[in-house]
């Protein structure tokens, strides 16, 4: 669960960071994050080695190599940083390599987690998906508090960089929320009729979400409403270009959408559908 979580976090940050106008931003902050990311994929690959259980799942080879090739995009981006602004579809291309690497590492992690057999045929496209979506949520508000953090030393960048960050967060929660009732739906028609769970389980899949009603409340009360509270608050903040106000909010933000993913990744563990 943890190579999975970190990898999506690794992956939505770069792929975030690649829809940014590098004219507008410091390269020390393209430089940091890209740090920040090669931290993450070398320890999650360091990860994989040292745990043979790791490898030894289904597609645990190519967790561990498309972790090594998301390393290798976010060590070239720390070199190629100071140039981003002379060749910034360049330099945007290879963090949005890097961080489909890292996002696709994620989603075959997650995948490896379905459990249950025979788990139905959409289990691992909708797990798929959920870990892209997830990706675009973590990597939305943490690069937003690290770019509001960066404003402090950086006094020169406008206000710019945050309200597009701002923006794609905004965007990230309503999408989240949309495939948390799309799958519901889809659950809801897979658990019916003839269909009914997993592994000849009585309880329908519904119904086991129910059961877990203390995940759930972290996955949709505060993996996603108060991060949406937080995203509303977030872009007023921005709107009247108070930088600190609206890094406080996302500080406290990623912490509930941390959490939020978490609780996802609990309930593909458990139950092998993901909300």
């Amino acid at each position: 669960m943890a190579i999975t979580f970190l990898h999506t976090l690794a992956g939505g940050m770069m792929m975030v960071l690649s829809t940014v106008r590098t004219d507008q931003i410091a390269w020390r902050f393209l430089r940091m994050v890209g740090i920040v990311v090669f931290a993450l994929a070398c320890g999650c690959s360091v990860w994989s080695l040292q745990r043979p259980e790791v490898r030894a799942i289904s597609g645990g080879n190519w967790v561990l190599g498309l972790g090594l090739a998301s390393a290798l995009g976010a060590g070239l981006a720390v070199f190629l940083a100071p140039l981003a602004q002379r060749i910034p579809v360049a330099f945007r291309s290879l963090c949005g390599i890097s961080g489909a690497a890292a996002v696709l590492a994620a989603a075959v992690a997650a995948s490896a987690n379905l459990t249950h057999e025979p788990s139905h045929r959409f289990a691992a496209a909708v797990t798929i998906a959920g870990q892209a979506f997830g990706a675009f949520l973590l990597g939305s508000i943490t690069i937003s508090w690290l770019l509001g953090h960066a404003y402090l030393t950086a006094t020169k960048m406008t206000i710019a960089p945050l309200r597009h960050f701002s923006r794609l967060l905004s965007l990230a929660v309503v999408l989240r929320i949309v495939f948390l009732l799309v799958s519901l739906a889809v659950a809801w028609w897979v658990s019916g009729g003839r269909q009914a769970g997993f592994t000849g389980a009585s309880a329908t899949l519904v119904s086991q979400f129910g059961q877990a009603w203390l995940i759930l409340t972290l996955r949709i009360g505060v993996g996603l409403l108060a991060v949406g509270l937080f995203a509303y608050m977030v872009a007023d903040c921005v709107r009247l270009r108070s930088t600190q106000s609206a890094t406080g909010i996302l500080y406290f933000g990623s912490v509930f959408a941390y959490v939020g993913e978490l609780a996802n990744l609990q309930l593909i563990a458990q139950y092998g559908w993901p909300l």
